[in-house]
Order: structure tokens, then C-alpha cells, then sequence
């Protein structure tokens, strides 16, 4: 190759190396004008890389011209050149360890398939929540209407009742309540205390009772009576905890007004009492019937006087029942107010041994009659017993026993119709048997066993 094709070849290359250089120089300034308010860039590579290409760009353009290598302003441009393409060399190695953490294209790819897998999944798993919410929502809904229709129906059943709902705090104030006893309103009621409306003395028994559940954390029944408004009214209801994270923060109380029936059982009583007076009466009125019948028949003058005392018998049998309520007598009542009623036996000394045993009242009446038979026989006796012993227990296998005994006396004599209701119309009614009925080494004595049942049993369970 000639001397002339290589200087040609040699221009052609600078030519071309100052036109690379300025192609990279403005892709590079371009870089940097469009990434001059963005943030995590190469900024400050791309400048040093576009200053170290204008180093190379001008000593090529340098070269180029034509007498101007051999000139001391070229040497000194070449000279600044080379100093600042040495400076950008060193500088660019500190850059060395970010360009290298760069992503590569594959890897960049890789990541952001990566990512568009993770935003699938998450549009996946928001779409299940979304569901979940919709669900969740849906079954509140019913639940709330379900509630709603519990509360109107708990609200129509209360209204229509004489249920009054009220809520005390720990200071046994008021906050809450739900058809509160008429008169009153929840205006009269929330926010006050119960002696703000109750007499005295019921309030401070029924802030007892609030103390006390409180206290215990246990639930009491309660049954208070108080003039409200001037009228006389009767609540029966229960006190129980309201508790919240296992404290008590209140008592909750439901009182049911039960003045109706007590005015209800007082009319009762009133009447029970009216009908035991007429009966009373009725019976005063046989027995003078008995009396003026006869007049002027000598026989029948022992026939009065025990047809009077039974009927006596009858009167305070049915009297002892309406003072109970109808519920039955106590064995110890019967056998007490039948040596009562009989006159003569002030001076008899009679003990009672036996459980408080409740007679229903079909039973009560007949062994009324008996007790006022054997009370009759000790008055009428040559010699009164001096002593009587009646005891009564309730064995373990369902048995009922009565013995009657009176001691120190050997002439009692029972009545032919005495006879006949101890032997036959006791033993009956209490579904039993004799096991005495006459005179023994240590005086009289009468025995029963019976059973225990609807008409015979301990007073503790008749309640």
C-alpha cells in the first residue's frame, strides 16, 4: 500500500473516530438532559464517559487539521485532553461496583416476570378477600336481621307483659331499661338510684341485694312490696351479674309485677275467710237445729254433746286450712288444736315427738276427727292419763308411723264411732294399717302406719 493510501486511510479513521465520538457524546447528552429530574440514574457515569469521549473527539479533530499538531496550543489542548482522560480513567473505577450491581436484561426480565407473577397472585388473593368481605358481609346482614327480629320480638313480648328489664351499674344507678313498672318511664328511671323512687326501707333491701350480687357475683331471687304512685304494688323477679372480660360491671334485674295476683290471692283469703265464718255458722246452726230437736227426748242427750264436739272438730279443721292457703295442716297443728277444743285437759301433760309433716287437706280433716276421738276419750276417762305421748316419723322405706300413747290410765273407753274411724277410715285415707287400739301394761295406746304421698309429707317439700 502506498504512502498516499495510508494518510488517506489514516484520515478516514480519525474522521470516522471523531464521528463516533460525537454520535456517543450526544446519545449521552441526550441521557442526561431526559434523566435530569429522575432518580436512581447513572448520572454521574454517563457524564464522565461523555467528557472522557469529547477528550477523544477533540485531540481526533486536532489531528485532522493541517499544521496544527506541530503548534504549542494543540500540544497544550492534547496535553489538557490526556490529563482529563486519565482523571475520567481513575474515576470510573469507583463506578466499577454499581455498574457491575446493575440487573442484566435477563435478569431485569426474570425480576419482572417474577413481579407480574406476585401482582397476579396478590389480584388473586384480593379477589378471594373480596369474596371473604362479601361473604362475611352477607352473613352479618342476616345475623343483624336475625337479632333485630329477636329484639322486636323480646321488645313486643315485654310490652305486653308485666316484665320490666332494668340494668344498674357498680354504683347501682340506672342505665339502661325496657318497659319499666307503669307508672314510671325511662325518664323517672335512668340515671337514678332505687331510693330515688322507692320508700326507704325497700330500697335499701333491694340495694342490698344489688351489693350483695355484686359482691358474690351470684344471682338472688327477690320479692319486694311498695306503695308506687299511691297504689300498692307486688314485684317477684331475680338480681343476677353482668359481667364483661370475667369482671362484674353491673347487675342486671327482671322484675315481674305480680300485683294483680296478690290482689287476686287477697280476695281469695278474704273469701276463704267469709266462707270459714258462714261455715262456721252453717255448723252453729246444725248444732242448735240438733239441740232444739231434742228437747224433750231424754236419750238423745248423750247424743249431743260428742255430735257437737265433732263438729267443732270439722270447724277448726277447715279453719287451719284457709289460714294455710288450702295447702294442708302440720301434724303438731291438728294435735294441738284437738286437745284445744276439748275441755278437761288443761291438766294432761302431752308431748309431741316427730318432723314437721305436712297433711293434705283430704287427709287433715279425718285425722282431726281422730285426734278429737282419742282427746274426748282421755276427758271422758274415771282416771285421766297423766301423761300423753304422740310421736310420728317417716321411715326409710316410703312408711309412715303414728303412736299415740297415754299413760296412767287403764278406763279409756273410745266411742263405737270413734272406733270405726280409727280402725277403718284412717287406714284408708293415709293407705295403711292399724297396729293398736286399746289398753296395754302402761295404759292406752293407738298405732298407725301409712304411707307417704301426695296427702302426707315433710313440710320442707310441700313448698
Amino acid at each position: 500500500m502506498q504512502p498516499e493510501d495510508l494518510e488517506t486511510l489514516k484520515t478516514l479513521a480519525r474522521v470516522m473516530t471523531v464521528a463516533a465520538c460525537a454520535s456517543v457524546s450526544a446519545g449521552l447528552l441526550t441521557y442526561l438532559f431526559r434523566m435530569r429530574h429522575r432518580k436512581g440514574g447513572l448520572l454521574g457515569t454517563s457524564a464522565l464517559l461523555c467528557v472522557f469521549v469529547l477528550a477523544i473527539a477533540v485531540g481526533a479533530i486536532g489531528r485532522l487539521l493541517p499544521g496544527v499538531t506541530e503548534s504549542g496550543i494543540f500540544v497544550l489542548v492534547e496535553a489538557v485532553t490526556a490529563v482529563v482522560a486519565f482523571v475520567v480513567g481513575i474515576a470510573v473505577w469507583p463506578m466499577i461496583p454499581r455498574l457491575v450491581g446493575q440487573p442484566t436484561r435477563q435478569e431485569a426480565n426474570y425480576a419482572n416476570a417474577l413481579l407480574m407473577e406476585g401482582q397476579s397472585a396478590n389480584r388473586r388473593l384480593i379477589d378471594q378477600l373480596s369474596d371473604l368481605n362479601r361473604d362475611l358481609e352477607t352473613r352479618v346482614a342476616g345475623r343483624t336481621a336475625e337479632l333485630e327480629t329477636v329484639r322486636h320480638r323480646f321488645e313486643m313480648a315485654l310490652d305486653g307483659s308485666d316484665i320490666s328489664i332494668l340494668e344498674l351499674d357498680t354504683d347501682l344507678v340506672f342505665t339502661w331499661t325496657h318497659n319499666p313498672p307503669r307508672p314510671l318511664t325511662q325518664a323517672d328511671v335512668l340515671g337514678h338510684r332505687p331510693s330515688d323512687f322507692l320508700p326507704p326501707v325497700e330500697a335499701a333491701e333491694f340495694a342490698s341485694i344489688g351489693r350483695r350480687v355484686l359482691a358474690s357475683g351470684a344471682a338472688e331471687r327477690f320479692e319486694i312490696s311498695f306503695v308506687l304512685r299511691g297504689q300498692q304494688r307486688w314485684f317477684e323477679g331475680f338480681v343476677e351479674p353482668v359481667k364483661a372480660n370475667g369482671e362484674v360491671t353491673g347487675i342486671l334485674t327482671a322484675a315481674i309485677d305480680v300485683s294483680r295476683y296478690k290482689e287476686h290471692e287477697r280476695e281469695m283469703r278474704d273469701i276463704l275467710r267469709e266462707l270459714t265464718h258462714r261455715s262456721k255458722n252453717l255448723l252453729a246452726v246444725v248444732q242448735g237445729i240438733a239441740r232444739q230437736s231434742a228437747e224433750g227426748c231424754p236419750e238423745a242427750s248423750g247424743f249431743l254433746a260428742p255430735f257437737g264436739g265433732r263438729l267443732l272438730a270439722l270447724s277448726s279443721a277447715h279453719e287451719l286450712l284457709v289460714q294455710n292457703g288450702w295447702r294442708g295442716i302440720l301434724l303438731d297443728e291438728v294435735v294441738t288444736r284437738a286437745w284445744a277444743d276439748v275441755e278437761r285437759t288443761t291438766h294432761i301433760k302431752v308431748e309431741l315427738d316427730g318432723p314437721r309433716v305436712l297433711l293434705g287437706p283430704d287427709v287433715a280433716q279425718n285425722v282431726m276427727l281422730g285426734a278429737h276421738e282419742l282427746v274426748s276419750a282421755a276427758a271422758a276417762a274415771e282416771q285421766p292419763p297423766h301423761r300423753v305421748l304422740v310421736s310420728w316419723s317417716l321411715l326409710p322405706d316410703g312408711a309412715f308411723r303414728l303412736d299415740w300413747r297415754m299413760y296412767g290410765t287403764p278406763s279409756i273407753e273410745v266411742s263405737g264411732f270413734g272406733q270405726r274411724l280409727l280402725r277403718t277410715v284412717l287406714p284408708v285415707v293415709l293407705g295403711g294399717e292399724v297396729t293398736a287400739l286399746g289398753i296395754s301394761e302402761a295404759g292406752f295406746a293407738y298405732g298407725l302406719r301409712g304411707r307417704i304421698g301426695p296427702q302426707l309429707r315433710l313440710a320442707q317439700q310441700s313448698a
